[in-house]
């Protein structure tokens, strides 16, 4: 590898650990807002802020640069989509950081299932073996038969699956969509689907609450700024799997904010999850060297 190269990759990793930070805060708003505003409303407020910050691209680019004929794709990616966020931002409001975190980052592995059940992909045998791996990592943290599977449990599962799918439909769409034709229709639908549940069931937001709105729209954009930098930087199949920083990080932050101490089965089926991610992220690179 030349030092160019070296250099560049050392960049992009650095930008991935800004997108796991960036994300962790993002779980934290989401957290401290979930006791005093519904789901929807928080929902509405993430996507409402992005819209926001992107109008200035549409200004520059014009409504053309929305027109697209994956209708059909743009509409499963978003109802995907909208299902994993309503899903993922009620659960974290009952468990701890470090489990919704953990079980959230299993929505690679079943990414990786439905694009083969899917789209036809064809993932060589180690990947089998490491999504095989990653699936026992999760079944350790979730203990099925050990504990009581709660209501919390099968929401974060639920979201990772729905994640999986918006991943396989934009994968579908990868050929003719650009990145910010995606986020903005995908930002906006998630505005108008959650707009009226919001306004159903709204709750003026306390004064105490606006820094973590704040928060929560700033992390969001910055979460995603990162990561299409890290991309941009260097290769994906190197820097993804630094995207599992956000496990040491919720559990650091879960542990300073609320005292909350990640148990042995959740830290080891966590290990154990990014073991498999990082057997993938190299299989991928070792396979586009070849």
């Amino acid at each position: 590898m030349t030092s160019l190269a070296l250099s560049r990759n050392m960049v992009a990793v650095s930008w991935m650990a800004g997108a796991a930070i960036s994300f962790t805060v993002l779980v934290v708003a989401v957290r401290e807002l979930s006791d005093s505003l519904p789901t929807a409303e928080i929902l509405f407020f993430r996507a409402a802020f992005s819209v926001a910050l992107l109008l200035p691209w549409l200004m520059r680019a014009g409504v053309g640069a929305l027109r697209t004929k994956r209708f059909f794709g743009h509409t499963g990616r978003c109802l995907a989509t909208f299902t994993a966020m309503m899903l993922w931002f009620h659960a974290v409001g009952l468990s701890t950081l470090a489990d919704a975190v953990a079980i959230q980052s299993t929505y690679p592995l079943f990414t990786i299932l439905l694009a083969a059940l899917l789209l036809g992909d064809k993932p060589k045998a180690i990947r089998w073996i490491a999504t095989g791996i990653g699936f026992i990592g999760m079944l350790i943290i979730v203990r099925p038969g050990v504990i009581p599977i709660n209501t919390a449990t099968l929401m974060l599962l639920g979201a990772s699956i729905f994640y999986a799918l918006s991943n396989t439909f934009v994968k579908w769409m990868s050929d003719t969509e650009p990145a910010n034709r995606l986020v903005f229709i995908q930002n906006a639908s998630l505005a108008l689907l959650s707009a009226g549940p919001a306004v159903y069931f709204w709750v003026d937001p306390p004064l105490h609450e606006i820094p973590w709105i704040v928060a929560l729209a700033l992390s969001g954009l910055s979460a995603h700024m990162c990561l299409t930098r890290a991309l941009g930087a260097g290769d994906a199949s190197l820097v993804m799997p630094f995207d599992y920083l956000r496990l040491p990080f919720a559990a650091v932050l879960g542990y300073l904010l609320y005292l909350e101490m990640p148990d042995v089965p959740t830290m080891g089926g966590s290990a154990i999850i990014v073991f498999a991610m990082s057997v993938i992220a190299a299989t991928e690179r070792k396979r586009k060297q070849e």
